[in-house]
């Protein structure tokens, strides 16, 4: 259920808090938005972050972790979806975390020429340099209690989501397998290397959706659930835009 105010789930096992919620825009003329969603479990014992976010993130997860008296420090791993600057570009700052990648995902984003959309070379090459700090996972295992790596092919060929079964709301942090909640109602995906598995995928998920009666954490919007069938967010969609329209000064452009 949602704590009123923080947008933090109460769960069984753990505590999972979105440190920024993801946002469904697109700009034609200025490349991607990158406004991925950035999740934090807490069973006491692990912090998790579900991807790591863009580079414009790192302010604002300093400032989530400090609201739960954390720091970076404190962060103990890190599940990345894919391959994706905007899921995958801050998993340096986490000095004692293990950052757990897709061992397929890893080994096709290493095969992409250097200039490939949306992949950053540097941070592949990182992940597989690093001999310490860096765990590979599949499809179908429990990387850390109560969370599975589910096959989610589409969006990249190797995408992985996550299950987390130890929550009072079962969560299933669909990354960019499910952006938003366009997606999830038609099945269509708005940005896919193959738009045939993606629908199939994007169907698999909402029937475990369906099935557990839970939340899916889209990578571009905020919690999705199902009522009577319809698929609805959680709470309310928004995000705080300012424009510099002329000399007069900043203007508000907030969409919500």
């Amino acid at each position: 259920m949602e704590r009123e105010g923080t947008g933090a789930v109460a769960v069984g096992g753990y505590t999972a808090t979105p440190l920024v919620e993801g946002f469904p825009g697109k700009s034609a003329s200025h490349g991607a938005f990158g406004w991925s969603s950035l999740w934090l479990l807490d069973d006491g014992q692990r912090r998790v972050l579900v991807d790591a976010g863009q580079p414009a993130y790192i302010p604002l997860i300093h400032e989530g972790l400090a609201r739960l008296g954390l720091t970076a420090a404190d962060v103990t791993d890190v599940l990345i979806t894919h391959l994706h600057w905007d899921h995958v570009a801050n998993f340096t700052m986490f000095r004692n975390a293990t950052t757990w990648v897709g061992e397929e995902e890893l080994a096709w984003a290493a095969e992409q020429p250097a200039g490939t959309k949306f992949i950053p070379d540097l941070h592949v090459q990182e992940l597989l340099r690093r001999r310490q700090g860096v765990e590979r996972m599949r499809a179908g295992q429990e990387v850390l209690p109560g969370i599975h790596a589910l096959a989610s092919p589409g969006h990249t060929p190797h995408h992985l989501a996550f299950f987390a079964e130890r929550t009072e709301d079962r969560l299933v942090f669909a990354g960019d397998a499910v952006k938003n909640l366009h997606e999830l109602t038609t099945l269509r995906a708005d940005s896919s290397l193959d738009d045939e598995a993606s629908s199939a995928t994007i169907d698999r998920l909402r029937s475990l959706l369906a099935d557990t009666a839970g939340v899916l954490v889209p990578g571009h919007d905020v919690g999705l659930a199902l009522a009577d069938g319809a698929v609805r967010r959680v709470r309310p969609q928004r995000a705080e835009i300012g424009y510099f329209a002329d000399a007069e000064g900043e203007q508000d452009r907030s969409i919500g």
